[in-house]
């Protein structure tokens, strides 16, 4: 069911609802009303018969005149008791059906009493006379109370009926009119492809949810049409990239094909294969590395960044003998404040791509890493003494494939620093370039703390 459907229906039924109970409401009122009208012209009905029958002696010749012209009026269906002190009816019918002795008894002891039997509603008097008390009943059927009742119900149920129909259609106008924001921004979406991330939709002048929601679909269209482009620039130039040492190889081996060569020629050859293949398989390794951190996230381990630091160093003092590399610790004694939740080999690849960057720019200059716990985070700082980065391109240089301008001399496939920043990022840190540095480069690196 669509949300317009359903807003309709729920608005119709609690109008329904609402409407129901306001007209319970008067229609109780009423019926209270009504009843407790007929109940009083029940008593002025009783006290009218009594004085009638028992109380000439005591009235004046006019009130008595007045009592006999009011007794003719009867009310419908009306039935007249009167029973002396000794429970025996008198000045009625003895065939009729008479009332019971408990309820006799119970009038004499309240004086007044209501009695209401199905539809007929009845009134018990005690008139006090000087030749004794005698009870009063008299019982009746309020029929045009009754038929006003029953029109009014009627009139009552045709309003609701059509009210309930009136609301259901003004709910679908109502919720038509609070849903087409929403209708235009699903129509805009509709004609959306991966070809046409550009566009985005309109937003509008209010400031409500739906305005939000739009706001927020754009910003995932921004990043969405953001991944498609670094999708599209990373295919393109992984493919040139791993086309090159494949050209080569080729090149190389059509070319000692063509003649007769000597043993020298061919070994030449093999050594020149065996490099450009030795490039296309750091290549793929970096590619796989690449993939590997961007699904690799879960089974976070602690890791303290001090022995990693250490780690690191190990590692590549050992690969490249003569390497230079000072470390500067400033850490709080408190080990936790330093110890990150991650993955140790991941990050291992990430330390160890910027300091192999700071070794290959450096021309065996010393290098130096400072790790440093402060109030809420630890930040490790790689500095080296190598041919720097440029300020403008300070921000591509975490992009895949993208090098800076100075280091086309230099080997590299311009995955390692995407590799670092990503691996990272996904596990918490963050990195910049300290661009204030006259000379060398400087990789800042900050992780929140555990505590």
């Amino acid at each position: 069911m669509k949300i317009r459907d359903r807003l309709s229906l729920q608005f119709a039924g609690i109008s329904a609802i609402i409407l129901f109970l306001v007209l319970a409401g008067i229609y109780i009122a009423v019926e209270r009303t009504r009843a407790s009208t007929f109940y009083n012209r029940l008593n002025d009905r009783a006290l009218t018969v009594a004085e009638l029958f028992l109380g000439e002696d005591n009235m004046t010749r006019e009130k008595f005149t007045e009592v006999q012209r009011r007794y003719p009026i009867e009310l419908p269906n009306e039935e007249v008791h009167i029973y002396n002190e000794k429970g025996d009816p008198v000045f009625i019918n003895q065939n009729t059906i008479q009332w019971p002795g408990p309820m006799i008894e119970r009038v004499r002891k309240e004086h007044r009493l209501r009695i209401r039997q199905r539809d007929k509603q009845s009134v018990g008097l005690l008139y006090e006379d000087n030749s004794g008390n005698f009870v009063v009943l008299i019982s009746a059927y309020d029929k045009y109370g009754h038929n006003w009742e029953r029109q009014l119900l009627w009139a009552m149920l045709f309003s609701f009926i059509i009210s309930t129909v009136v609301m259901f259609f003004l709910g679908r106008v109502f919720a038509r009119t609070a849903l087409l924001p929403i209708t235009r921004a699903v129509n805009e979406v509709k004609v959306i492809r991966s070809t046409s991330l550009d566009r985005r939709l309109k937003t509008q002048e209010s400031r409500d949810e739906v305005n939000e929601l739009i706001v927020t679909f754009n910003n995932l269209l921004e990043h969405l049409e953001q991944s498609f482009d670094a999708q599209r620039s990373f295919v393109s130039n992984a493919s040139h990239e791993l086309r090159t040492p494949l050209t080569s190889i080729i090149g190389n081996i059509e070319v000692t094909l063509a003649f007769d060569r000597t043993a020298a020629d061919y070994k030449l050859t093999l050594q020149q294969v065996l490099v450009a293949t030795g490039k296309l398989n750091e290549l793929i390794n970096n590619l796989f590395e690449l993939a590997q951190a961007a699904i690799d996230v879960s089974d976070f381990e602690e890791v303290r960044l001090d022995e990693l630091i250490w780690q690191v160093k190990d590692e590549w003092m050992n690969k490249v003998p003569g390497c230079h590399i000072e470390l500067d610790f400033k850490l709080d004694p408190d080990f936790r404040k330093y110890t990150i939740k991650g993955k140790s080999d991941l990050l291992f690849i990430a330390f160890g791509n910027l300091v192999h960057n700071a070794i290959k720019f450096s021309g065996n200059k010393p290098i130096f890493c400072t790790i440093e716990s402060k109030s809420h985070e630890t930040e490790i700082r790689i500095r080296d003494q190598g041919i720097g980065i440029h300020s403008e391109e300070a921000h591509e240089v975490f992009l895949p494939f993208r090098r800076g301008s100075n280091a086309k001399n230099f080997e590299g496939s311009g995955i390692g620093l995407s590799l670092t920043e990503k691996i990272l990022r996904l596990q918490g840190g963050h990195i910049r370039i300290n661009d204030t540095l006259q000379s060398g480069t400087e990789f800042i690196i900050s992780f929140p703390s555990l505590l």
